[in-house]
């Protein structure tokens, strides 16, 4: 289980890389393997950026469990949308400040309470493992999905 301080300090480096490889990122309108571009990968880790207060507490429901995935599209592009008009810079900085106040709420988290197993779909795992998975490698698969362009030529 991972402890609460890497978990903090986890929070806020994805954030400060994510932000960083958005603004290496060439082309914000380059298609990924999806509906999405590069630079809706990067608004939409900024939306989800500062949301950990909201899902943690939502965590012991099993609510989340029940989203059908068309809801959770959606809402996606509906966050997605609402950034289109934001600046590179907004984003990052939008990206930066979410992954700070994540990391604040989580500082203020029980251990015992991090480390308390729940469902989430099909997993079973520490909370404290679920807010990584989404803070940390949700941020940086999104932001190396968007900027990565293999093969280097």
């Amino acid at each position: 289980m991972i402890a609460k301080q890497e978990l903090v300090d986890g929070i806020r480096f994805a954030g400060a890389r994510a932000a960083a490889i958005s603004s290496y990122c060439q082309d914000w309108d380059h298609q990924l393997g999806h509906q999405w571009t590069s630079g809706d990968a990067f608004r939409h880790v900024a939306a989800v950026a500062g949301g950990a207060s909201g899902l943690y507490g939502m965590l012991d429901s099993g609510v989340l469990s029940g989203l059908p995935a068309q809801r959770i599209s959606e809402n996606n592009t509906k966050a997605i949308d609402g950034l289109k008009e934001k600046s590179r810079e907004d984003v990052a900085r939008a990206i930066i400040d979410g992954h700070n106040a994540s990391a604040d709420f989580v500082a203020t988290l029980d251990e015992a309470d991090l480390a308390k197993v729940v469902t989430l779909g099909g997993y079973e795992m520490p909370k404290g493992e679920i807010v990584a998975q989404v803070w940390i490698h949700h941020a940086l698969a999104h932001s190396y999905e968007a900027s990565a362009r293999w093969p280097l030529q």
